[in-house]
């Protein structure tokens, strides 16, 4: 843990000190000149909105498909016994092929969405990736429809954990569908629902490639989520320091986040 967290943490901090341009060129110590032009600096603030947007659609998003997928395999039955496994694809596919695959689809000259919108009537339907306000929820739907296998497959594993006891006892008292779900199933997962929305959160923050590979975060800026504008600023814009200035503020909002996330939605033990 300290030589593959620890180590590269106080190397980020320690470079947030000076004022490197290229990684690995010579550099002057400059204290916290970084973190003042960072915090200054409306590009960034704004960079930390789409992150706001871009974690509160894919946490929505993502919950719903996993959990509505979980519900359907949990079924009896030959398909939801087949659909175990193949509902795992979208998750071994690699982000490269992600991204490939989507841009392909909604490509305005030969892509299937575009040709199904003719088919409906709806001609010159483009790329949702090349719209400005269409291009954050596309991306969303696609880094959704990558990842929810995961959820899925964990949900599933805890209904699965649910004795069917507890649903007999509860039909036996008459309650309907609707009311053994929210008063039975969905109690007794929020301890994974708790994790998973943790864990999801913060790795869906971080995400880089899945935007990067598609919009690079245009059309202007409109997908410039924090991860992308620190690889700009470190890779593109050959600004070292400032983009660890920039991750180190980031690292500070994510635990801060995840400290007030888990006093809020940590769910109570029974005493």
């Amino acid at each position: 843990m300290l030589g593959v967290i620890g180590y590269p943490l106080l190397n980020t901090v320690l470079l947030s000190l000076q004022d490197q341009g290229v990684v690995g060129s010579s550099s002057n110590y400059v204290g916290l000149d970084n973190y003042t032009q960072a915090f200054a600096d409306g590009a960034f603030w704004a960079s930390l909105g789409r992150s706001a947007i871009w974690l509160a659609g894919n946490l929505v998003v993502q919950t719903i498909i996993a959990f509505g997928t979980a519900l359907l395999i949990g079924r009896s039955g030959r398909w939801a016994r087949a659909s175990r496994t193949w509902v795992l694809i979208p998750w071994v596919i690699p982000t490269v092929a992600v991204a490939v695959i989507w841009q392909w689809l909604s490509n305005s000259n030969y892509g299937i969405v575009p040709k199904l919108g003719a088919a409906v009537g709806i001609d010159g339907l483009g790329s949702p990736f090349g719209d400005s306000a269409l291009a954050m929820p596309a991306l969303i739907l696609m880094n959704s429809w990558h990842w929810f296998p995961l959820g899925a497959v964990v949900i599933f594993g805890a209904l699965r954990t649910i004795p069917a006891e507890i649903y007999e006892a509860a039909r036996v008292d008459g309650a309907d569908a609707w009311r053994i779900f929210w008063r039975i199933t969905f109690p007794l997962l929020q301890p994974v629902l708790f994790a998973l929305g943790l864990v999801g959160s913060l790795w869906s923050v971080n995400i880089v490639d899945s935007i990067y590979l598609v919009t690079k975060g245009g059309p202007a800026d409109v997908t410039t989520t924090a991860p992308i504008f620190i690889y700009n600023k470190a890779f593109n814009q050959f600004q070292a320091s400032d983009a660890a200035a920039v991750s180190v503020i980031t690292i500070i909002l994510l635990a801060a986040v995840a400290f007030f996330y888990i006093r809020v939605a940590k769910p109570k033990e029974d005493s």
